[in-house]
């Protein structure tokens, strides 16, 4: 078994986060999208890495609008994504149902 770990950072805090993986993993698919480094975890996240060796967010953000470069090797540049981060952290997680709406 190998650690892997990674940094994640609000505002307030830096998290440290282990994960414990087996060598022997098959399928070869990442914990944290190679692009953006949010968690990969939905199936359609799987999906787009096994397209565009990335998360389904980065694929609809960057992948396919540049879809030319992105095939020839092009990546956001590192404010870009941090700017992209930085929106997705501040979004709202509507978790309770608002009596409102």
């Amino acid at each position: 078994m190998k650690k892997t770990q990674k940094y994640l950072a609000d505002d307030l805090e830096l998290f440290s986060v282990i994960i414990m993986c087996d060598d022997d993993n098959q399928m070869g698919l990442p914990f944290f999208c190679p692009v953006c480094e949010f968690v990969m975890k939905t199936q359609e996240d799987f999906s787009s890495h096994q397209r565009f060796n990335c998360c389904y967010e980065c694929e609809i953000a960057f992948a396919q609008p540049m879809r030319n470069k992105w095939d020839s090797g092009w990546r956001p540049s590192d404010k870009v994504l941090n700017n992209y981060k930085k929106r997705i952290r501040e979004q709202s997680l509507n978790l309770f149902r608002d009596e409102d709406n």
